[in-house]
């Protein structure tokens, strides 16, 4: 508003005192006038979404959204012109390069995306909120919903109106769960590491840990000697005391047998040998070796009838590898070490039926020693080298390396791995490939990722004149990367492959998922010693028994936990149709995979 003076007393009529005021207040009002008043203020803001440098496609609703709770947002395009008004507008935008301004009272943010063809191929959409509407066009479409570190409850399709029957056999979807999978008796449990003492000058002197220098024990066959064996129903409570005679001993074995056992014909002598011929030099190769505690040179087996008692196949304890402490107030207390590199295994049983035949006590004795050889090179190794801080491997990857190492030895069907893997594809969903609950279900999960990764990288060959020995085509330099990597959990599996964790989970889904679109059967390998398959994949045959993983109505919905995913059941439209996502709650990031054909 502008101001004017239209009146004023002559200026020799003010008297001299009020003069200088007059003055002042002339000036300020002549200033005023000149000067329009404005009482609108700076608007800061940044536009939120879309997102410079992310995927979009023409056929899914994009998303326009500012930092600021207002719906005073014009928005418009460079291409298309004004494309609406208000904040978190949802809104389909054609094929090619787009310049999008968001004004609020005139100031404004601009930025630019690329939106992508609706062509032929897999789409991914991010689901970052929902009820989220996408276009598709006609045809059959074979879809999946995944995680990466997010959770989203029932995820689930609303009506599709002119959906048709399933394009793909029912019964082809199911074949891998047809056989059910036995989830006992447990392969193995994982056991505690010791408190390492402090101070730094503790380890030096080797008041806790073991000195590789200790002069070796001496036995002789049938010499006789007690164990302390973990009674895994009760792990706080006190150890069994198992007495057991030296039944076996060679240059890398030494192999004890409780005295209670009872075992029937030459079924240990059949396991003993699979394992030094075998086993031992596989394991090694695989991973290295396992550190000589007791410095006799051998590794040490103790078979004891407590773990079939209990429902465990074997087990390795760490706190083996740390000194014996029987001082209930010492903050390194460790009572039951037998201060030795030792494995503990169930009695092997004759009856084919049993779930302790020689080949599963065969296959928990190679998934123990990848235990203990692990456990040496990731952490023990560094906490003998005074680095009392030295991370142990998350379960997940531990179990997934020796479930792994069974399959390596070509003991993976024989053995009762695949059940695991049969498990997961039960309820994939339901199984993070690194969650930190203990599962059959998890097991399977992580085995399948990590020989599907051993295979990319190059995996392995076998010598034509040994089959026993293992060459090196690419997956065991991988491997001994991540055991020899500082670094542990989800993250160092990227890190030790040389991709980012992500893609290499996306790049899994995205075959897994051409394979249940094409319908090939998965062209495994098989070991020339044991004749057994080494690698786990999707729609193995027949004879394999392993199909696809179980799907699911995309009417129905599903909760998927981090790094999970869930196949859901193909289905034809007729036309071009809107479909719209819903879910309960998304936090995180999901992702809606398609293809139509």
């Amino acid at each position: 508003m502008l101001f004017k003076i239209t009146a004023y007393l002559p200026f020799a009529q003010i008297t001299p005192l009020q003069k200088p005021l007059s003055l002042f207040f002339c000036i300020f009002i002549l200033f005023s006038c000149t000067q329009e008043v404005r009482n609108d203020k700076t608007i800061v803001f940044s536009i939120t979404s879309p997102k410079p440098g992310w995927m979009y496609y023409e056929n899914t609703k994009i998303i326009m959204a500012v930092n600021l709770n207002t719906d005073n947002i014009k928005w418009s395009s460079d291409t298309v012109g004004v494309l609406g008004k208000g904040n978190h507008l949802a809104l389909f935008l054609p094929q090619g390069l787009h310049c999008i301004k968001a004004d609020i009272d005139g100031y404004t943010r601009e930025l630019s995306v690329y939106v992508s063809p609706s062509a032929d191929g897999m789409h991914t959409i991010l689901v970052n909120y929902a009820p989220m509407e996408i276009k598709m066009k006609n045809g059959n479409c074979f879809s999946f919903a995944y995680t990466h570190d997010g959770i989203v409850n029932n995820f689930r399709m609303s009506q599709v109106p002119s959906m048709l029957t399933s394009p793909v056999s029912h019964n082809l979807l199911q074949t891998s769960h047809l056989s059910k999978s036995s989830e006992t008796p447990s392969r193995d449990i994982r056991l505690p590491m010791p408190v390492v003492g402090k101070p730094v000058n503790q380890i030096r002197q080797r008041s806790i840990i073991r000195n590789s220098n200790t002069i070796s024990n001496s036995y002789n066959l049938g010499d006789k000697r007690t164990f302390f064996v973990i009674n895994t129903g009760d792990q706080s409570g006190t150890p069994h005391n198992a007495n057991a005679e030296l039944v076996h001993q060679s240059n890398s074995l030494s192999v004890w047998v409780s005295d209670t056992a009872s075992l029937s014909g030459d079924v240990l002598e059949k396991c003993v040998e699979v394992v030094e011929t075998l086993i031992i030099p596989r394991v090694q190769t695989l991973w290295g070796k396992t550190s000589d505690i007791d410095n006799d040179g051998r590794i040490t087996l103790l078979f004891s009838p407590t773990l079939n008692d209990e429902g465990v196949l074997g087990f390795f304890n760490p706190a083996d590898f740390f000194i014996r402490n029987e001082d209930v107030t010492s903050n390194v207390y460790n009572p039951s070490s037998n201060e030795m590199d030792i494995i503990y295994v169930a009695l092997p049983e004759i009856d084919p039926k049993s779930a302790y035949t020689p080949a599963s006590i065969n296959a928990t004795i190679a998934h123990e020693l990848t235990h203990a050889a692990t456990f040496t090179i990731k952490t023990w190794n560094r906490i003998n080298s005074g680095n009392i801080n030295a991370s142990r491997e998350e379960l997940f990857l531990d179990e997934g390396w020796s479930h792994l190492t069974e399959s390596l030895c070509g003991l993976g069907i024989s053995g009762g791995n695949i059940n695991f893997v049969k498990r997961f594809f039960e309820n994939t969903s339901a199984f993070s490939l690194c969650g930190q609950d203990d599962s059959a279900g998890m097991r399977g999960a992580i085995t399948l990722f990590l020989s599907w990764l051993f295979w990319e990288a190059g995996g392995m060959s076998w010598d034509i004149s040994d089959p026993v020995k293992l060459n090196c085509q690419g997956g065991i330099s991988f491997l001994r990367r991540m055991v020899e990597s500082p670094h542990t959990g989800w993250e160092s599996i990227g890190i030790a492959y040389g991709k980012h964790i992500s893609q290499l989970f996306n790049e899994f889904l995205y075959e897994m998922h051409d394979y249940r679109m094409t319908n090939n059967t998965y062209n495994y390998k098989t070991d020339p010693y044991t004749n057994e398959v080494v690698d786990f994949f999707v729609n193995m045959g027949e004879t394999i028994g392993l199909g696809f993983p179980k799907t699911l109505s995309i009417y129905t919905g599903t909760s998927l936990l981090p790094w999970t995913f869930k196949f859901l059941d193909p289905f034809s439209l007729h036309n071009e149709t809107l479909l719209t996502l819903n879910a309960g709650n998304i936090s995180g990031t999901t992702f809606y995979s398609y293809t139509t054909r």
